[in-house]
């Protein structure tokens, strides 16, 4: 009799068990980049950025709602009072795992990220001496939700002198 033929098909191959997985998917991500008027704009010293920081921070702060949330100094920053050099290890690691962080072109002083409570809005300050404002949401209240977070920003801005470009 001739020998049985096995279901080659059914049998996983040595490959099938070392295959890479596959890539994460990057979370939705809307962004808006603006400047504060007089503070961030041209050739930005380090105590304008500083004093970007301390503005924004208090504007973004005061947010209420699902836009609070906390404020994160850039490590090795000493611009943050509450945070002499800046966030610890393990909230730089935390913020990067949900794409949260951003990489400090040259010195970290005055720089940093705000995020809500549920992780899916936050602000990058002084990212290349700008504020940028983003929304990790999909779907067609993405965009609303990031003109809305600018809009509180602004308002809260405005109310201390401050202007958002």
């Amino acid at each position: 009799p001739a020998p049985a033929k096995r279901n080659a098909a059914l049998m996983p191959s040595v490959g099938t068990w070392s295959a890479p997985r596959p890539r994460a998917v990057p979370r939705p991500r809307l962004s808006a980049v603006r400047r504060l008027k007089h503070l961030q704009q041209g050739k930005v010293t380090s105590d304008q950025r500083c004093e970007a920081e301390r503005v924004l921070t208090k504007a973004l702060l005061e947010m209420a709602g699902d836009l609070q949330g906390e404020y994160y100094p850039l490590a090795s920053s000493d611009s943050w009072p509450t945070t002499p050099g800046g966030m610890s290890r393990e909230e730089q690691e935390m913020l990067r795992s949900k794409s949260l962080l951003f990489a400090a072109a040259g010195d970290a002083s005055g720089r940093g990220v705000f995020v809500n409570t549920a992780q899916d809005v936050a602000a990058w300050v002084n990212e290349d001496d700008c504020v940028r404002f983003l929304v990790y949401r999909s779907g067609p209240g993405a965009a609303d939700a990031l003109c809305r977070f600018q809009q509180a920003v602004a308002g809260s801005l405005q109310q201390d002198g401050y202007e958002l470009l």
